[in-house]
């Protein structure tokens, strides 16, 4: 059916009214989004909050409403020891309520009052927990986050997650009711920093400016752990990415392995036969954190230098023997347990194929190993190091494999002297 000229004008004017509440502001680009469907389904733990929900994406979880009555004691605490009445909070929060709601990808069905309580709740919350994790002076008797353990690492978990995530200007703003004579000088980011800091590499990682530009706490971990060289350009950018060795394969080439000095995860160098790469603690949060970044990656940047650095250590930890390597020359340090665990994780952390260079940030590096690789001395050196490892294993693994292969030796050797013996007495 046609609209006529009353339908067009009512149709007009409500596209009208949605353009006019659309911010002009482009400072406030939605940056918080829900993790598609596909890497969801993989592993659903890694995007879902176990004990808090921060913001509004999932406020509505029953399992999570315990820490509501939490959040309402860190604000009445955070009230009361810096002399702040709610009435100024409620109000400091709610002029911003409209701009800050467009940081989420998603609609948000919420009204302004509902909100504007989310937003406050959940900033003093985050205050509050940072406080209290560098002033231990602040912490109250039975305080059940940072007396149980379990809950402190579930806290940590939650606070990864790119839908869990509140904008850090709303608690930047009511970071600023805090006493100054309290923190000397200390920053919320700097507080963050070292909540932060069995996360990655955090801790031996430096605050640097660009991390005061991070729109919310994973694009501030991003920032942190991010390349601090530009990426190298492989002598035939248009080809097709490769995937380089394993570890062991690369060793059997003759690569020889060795950990950096520097943190920064990028830091890779290949030289003279010599891989050297930065150390990296895997521990129970490290699957969390990277996927939460590879999710952050691929939602809102055209960058995808975690992605590369996850596909990189893919194509290096085949099998436990690879993650064993590596652990060896202090690469990886293993506190999950067993080796399999970890090549296991970093094995499930990425499915996707990657089939271009322009995207990875590894390209180089990979052109570079591979031709080390196929070069025919190596070659030949892989291939004599497995046959090697193969006798090793069949013949030499215990005395009596030895004695077998010996006397079958012996045993062929005197009957090829008998043959011939024989053949000359005939003649």
């Amino acid at each position: 059916m046609a609209l006529d000229d009353t339908m067009i004008e009512t149709l007009t004017s409500k596209i009208d009214h949605k353009l006019d509440e659309l911010s002009t502001d482009t400072t406030y680009i939605s940056c918080i989004y829900r993790v598609p469907e596909k890497p969801r389904k993989e592993k659903e733990a890694a995007y879902t909050p176990r004990l808090v929900s921060i913001g509004p994406l999932h406020r509505e979880r029953g399992q999570l409403q315990g820490m509501e009555l939490c959040k309402l004691r860190c604000l009445r605490n955070f009230s009361n020891r810096f002399k702040v009445h709610l009435r100024d909070l409620v109000r400091f929060v709610a002029r911003d309520e409209r701009y800050i709601r467009e940081y989420y990808g998603d609609t948000i069905n919420l009204e302004g009052e509902q909100l504007t309580e989310v937003f406050l709740l959940d900033g003093i919350f985050v205050i509050e927990v940072f406080l209290k994790n560098h002033f231990f002076k602040l912490r109250e008797r039975g305080d059940i986050v940072f007396e149980n353990r379990w809950m402190m690492s579930d806290l940590l978990h939650d606070m990864l997650l790119l839908e869990n995530q509140l904008p850090l200007q709303i608690i930047t703003d009511l970071f600023s009711f805090v006493d100054p004579s309290l923190l000397n000088g200390i920053t919320l980011h700097a507080l963050a920093h070292e909540f932060f800091k069995d996360v990655g590499n955090t801790g031996k990682l430096p605050l640097t400016q660009r991390c005061c530009l991070a729109r919310h706490f994973v694009e501030l971990l991003r920032y942190l752990h991010s390349p601090t060289h530009p990426k190298e350009q492989p002598s035939s950018p248009a080809t097709k990415f490769e995937n380089t060795r394993s570890a062991t394969e690369l060793q059997q080439a003759g690569v020889k392995f060795r950990r950096a000095e520097e943190s920064c995860l990028f830091n890779v160098v290949f030289n003279r036969g010599e891989l050297t790469l930065p150390s990296l603690i895997v521990n129970d949060l490290t699957e969390t954190f990277f996927r939460n970044l590879i999710a952050f990656e691929h939602c809102g940047y055209n960058s995808k230098d975690i992605t590369s650095y996850v596909i990189f250590m893919d194509n290096l930890i085949n099998t436990p023997n690879d993650v064993d390597l590596l652990v060896k020359h202090g690469i990886i340090k293993n506190e999950l347990g067993e080796s399999k665990i970890v090549a296991e994780l970093f094995n499930n952390l990425y499915k996707e194929v990657v089939t271009e260079t322009d995207d990875f940030y590894f390209a180089k590096l990979c052109e570079d190993l591979n031709a080390y690789s196929r070069d025919p001395f190596h070659e030949f050196k892989s291939k004599w190091f497995r046959w090697r490892m193969m006798l090793r294993c069949d013949y030499f693994s215990n005395p009596w494999s030895f004695i077998s292969l010996l006397a079958a030796s012996v045993l062929l050797i005197l009957t090829v002297i008998q043959t011939v013996c024989s053949i000359l007495q005939v003649k």
